[in-house]
């Protein structure tokens, strides 16, 4: 099947091959017919000609017989033949043959003991069948016959008068030859090739004269002599190519004798007179096809033009151009095409535009998205790369944001990102630079053509715009914020690696709780140390390198020591001081994290197993990890720390955060369920920081809930802060759970929160992590004073003093693995 690129092709091939078909439809017909009227042409001709030849030898015969008639009306003949004068009668017959031009002329009597003829007809008159030649001849005559014989080989035609004195005493008979002059005469009035071909016993078929070339003859003789005895009217042969219609009459047939005569027409005159016509319809034929394929070419693309218009706007819209709106000029079927793709475009451009929002942007702030800020920052390095100029990327990570959305609910912490997301645009420096929202509460901002030095003031500018609480829906909220920074192109040459870097920077910011980092290769290392931190830290264990801190805890209302949270402190031989966050996450990773908890356990036994042989009747909170919680066999082993020390349960806490409970909460919730089945007091940590619920709180064993300290520090400057404290002391007493401030750095916290109804509370003001050793001069003194400055590293012969570090936070925290 033939393929067609263009529909207008495929509409004039059909109406062509429509038009061709019906053109030979009616000229194979034709041609037919225009044949078969040749032929009938050609025999109507053939028999007209057959007329023609027997009018004329009617005619003449009736003028050779009138002819002859005045011999036979002569007196002297008459006489001469009354007085059987055979010389005068010779003589008047030889007259009158060569007056009339006769071959054959002779005298017969009735009695048929008369016969005189001229000397040339010796054989007529005397050959074995003159005599009855001679009468049928007569009987013919009589009868209005034609008469012809074959006498001494030749043709000739008989003619008889009578010869009356009165009664009939006599026959004249005449015979004309039949030769190539009678033939020719023929030919003349009918324009037809007549031949005349006999039969003799003593020869075969000849032709005896004849109109046509001697090879046409020839072959007539031949066709003849094949089909005369056919009853047929009408033969017909063909000869080089050419066909003949025969029309043979028989003239004479005695015995073996025949004498025929026959007509030939060729049908190629005819034929070509109609080919010709037959040749002239066909260039009329074409002339028109070749108009009529113009004008179906032209009315084809006149027709499609609008599809094909149609069609090539469809391409536009495929190749995603939909701005261009399609033109409707008619108002047929096309008009409606064209409308429904100009719904269609605007249909598509509509979900194209939502599709490239949704992929390139953030609904929540309307910012760009990670993909369309790796996008920008892609094309803006495209820029640099050739005036080679720097370009910055931060991050900015909003502190303690889940539990503000925790806490104040979902709509609230949207809005405060909108917020945030709309000052970083506002702060941008120029008008080509990009923010944009990473993730739940990590924005990304580009500043083009900015060195470190402008990148860090932009940081600080920023702190300084979040120094003041925002607004949100009518209340006041403190944000804070970590910084990462890395530059183009000190610290990447492509937008991946300048965005994981300033993230890494991010990262240690966060973990350094510094307002901003600029991204150096020492981040890098830090964690490559870490990792060798890792490998060093078994045996630390069993070297005995590890040391066990406590920070005191106060009963908030009469400010009674109640005892201490057990913090782990690792002196390193070559390194120094190194605090838990820069090797628990890792531990935790490793598994290494069960045997330090296993140590602070031992470890806090022998404490307060020390603590109770002082008099001390005080208790410590040991931290708990999430592989603690899934370690079925950890209720026994505490139970044999607490029995071989001499120890009750409610000497010691235990721990446990929010993460480590949701890892795996049913194995949690079994483990849990057995510490408190041995009585072991039991605490929610870092409560805030988490994704629990107090629902789900609610339904495990615990008996004291500890506010993270991110909510307790800023509580005085910060009312949103204060109100996330104040619903979860009010929340957690209504559950029957003792609550805990972490992070008291001033008395007037401190106060405030004994008025919200807290239950007990730590902090740097009550007391920093100290030494074993130095927590009951810490109790002594704050008991006597109730109120403490303590130094806790003068005594510390380490190689690197703890108190040379500033402590920023809880420097315990097992949590710190999540």
């Amino acid at each position: 099947m033939i393929q067609f690129k263009h529909i207008r092709s495929r509409i004039a091939f059909t109406f062509l091959t429509v038009v061709v078909a019906i053109q030979l439809a009616g000229l194979i017909p034709l041609k037919y017919a225009l044949d078969k009227h040749a032929n009938q042409l050609a025999e109507e001709q053939i028999n007209v000609g057959e007329r023609v030849f027997v009018s004329l030898l009617q005619h003449n015969t009736q003028s050779l017989k009138q002819a002859t008639q005045v011999l036979a009306a002569d007196f002297a003949f008459r006489e001469a033949v009354a007085t059987n004068d055979a010389e005068t009668i010779e003589s008047a017959l030889e007259s009158y043959q060569g007056r009339i031009h006769a071959q054959v002329a002779y005298y017969i009597s009735n009695r048929d003991d008369l016969v005189i003829g001229t000397a040339d007809n010796q054989t007529a008159l005397f050959g074995p069948n003159a005599k009855v030649d001679a009468m049928q001849a007569i009987v013919d005559n009589q009868s209005g016959m034609l008469k012809f014989d074959i006498v001494d080989g030749k043709p000739y035609q008989l003619i008889t008068v009578p010869v009356k004195a009165p009664d009939v005493i006599g026959w004249i008979v005449m015979g004309f030859a039949v030769d190539g002059r009678l033939a020719s005469q023929i030919k003349q009035l009918t324009h037809l090739d007549v031949a005349f071909v006999q039969k003799t016993p003593q020869h075969d078929w000849q032709l005896i004269s004849g109109t046509a070339d001697h090879a046409l003859s020839n072959l007539l003789v031949k066709t003849v002599a094949d089909v005369y005895r056919q009853k047929m009217s009408l033969h017909r042969v063909d000869f080089n190519d050419q066909s003949y219609h025969l029309k043979i009459r028989s003239l004479h047939q005695a015995g073996d004798e025949a004498l025929l005569v026959v007509l030939q027409g060729s049908v190629e005159p005819f034929i070509q007179d109609l080919s010709l016509l037959f040749k002239s319809m066909i260039l009329l034929t074409l002339v028109g096809v070749c108009i009529l394929a113009a004008l179906i070419w032209y009315v084809s693309r006149k027709t499609t033009e609008p599809i094909a218009a149609l069609v090539k706007e469809a391409d536009y819209i495929a190749m995603g151009d939909y701005d261009k709106e399609i033109q409707v000029n008619s108002i047929d079927e096309i008009g409606h095409l064209a409308k429904a793709l100009n719904s269609m475009r605007e249909a598509v451009l509509q979900r194209t535009l939502r599709i490239q929002r949704l992929a390139f942007n953030d609904e929540l702030t309307g910012l760009s998205n990670r993909l369309a800020f790796i996008q920008g920052v892609h094309q803006a390095l495209l820029t640099h790369a050739e005036s080679k100029q720097k370009l910055s990327v931060i991050v900015i990570n909003i502190h303690r944001f889940k539990p503000i959305n925790q806490t104040l609910g979902r709509d609230f912490g949207d809005d405060l990102l909108r917020h945030v997301g709309q000052v970083l645009k506002q702060n941008v420096l120029g008008e080509h630079d990009m923010v944009a929202r990473l993730d739940a509460d990590e924005f990304a901002v580009m500043l083009q053509h900015t060195d470190q030095a402008q990148a860090t003031r932009y940081a600080d500018k920023l702190l300084h715009v979040f120094e003041q609480p925002v607004s949100v829906q009518g209340q006041a909220i403190d944000v804070r914020t970590g910084i990462g920074i890395s530059l183009y192109p000190d610290h990447g040459m492509n937008e991946e690696a300048l965005l994981n870097h300033a993230e890494t920077a991010l990262q240690e910011s966060k973990a350094k709780k510094s307002p901003w980092i600029v991204y150096n290769t020492a981040l890098e290392i830090d964690q490559s140390e870490t990792l060798t931190l890792i490998s060093d830290l078994k045996e630390a264990i069993q070297q005995d390198q590890l040391l066990l801190y406590i920070q005191p805890k106060i009963d908030v209302k009469t400010r009674r020591a109640l005892g201490g949270e057990a913090l782990i402190r690792w002196v390193h031989p070559e390194k120094g001081m190194i605090f838990p966050d820069q090797f628990i996450p890792f531990a935790e990773q490793t598994g290494i994290i069960s045997d330090i908890t296993n140590w602070m356990l031992l470890r806090a036994c022998q404490v307060l197993a020390g603590f109770r042989k002082q008099g001390l009747d005080i208790t410590l909170a040991v931290n708990l990890s999430t592989r603690d919680l899934n370690n079925m066999e950890l209720p026994e082993q505490i139970a044999h720390l607490l029995s071989s020390h001499g120890l009750d349960a409610k000497a010691l806490k235990l721990e446990i955060t929010e993460g480590s409970l949701m890892q795996d909460p049913e194995r949690a919730e079994l483990v849990v369920k057995k510490l408190a089945a041995m009585g072991l007091h039991l605490a929610i940590d870092d409560f805030g920081t988490g994704y629990s619920s107090l629902a789900y709180l609610r339904q495990l064993p615990v008996q004291e809930l500890k506010i993270d300290r991110s909510f307790v520090m800023f509580m005085d400057k910060n009312s949103g802060d204060a109100s996330i404290v104040k619903s979860t002391i009010d929340l957690a007493h209504n559950l029957g759970l003792i609550v805990v401030a972490e992070g008291i750095e001033n008395e007037f916290v401190l106060n405030q929160l004994a008025r919200l109804g807290c239950n007990e509370g730590q902090g740097y003001f009550i007391g920093k992590p100290m030494p074993e050793k130095d927590f009951s001069v810490w109790l002594q003194r704050w008991e006597g004073q109730n109120e403490i400055d303590i130094d806790i590293g003068d005594d510390l012969s380490y190689a690197i003093n703890p108190l040379d570090v500033e402590v920023q936070k809880d420097p315990f925290k097992l949590d710190y693995l999540n």
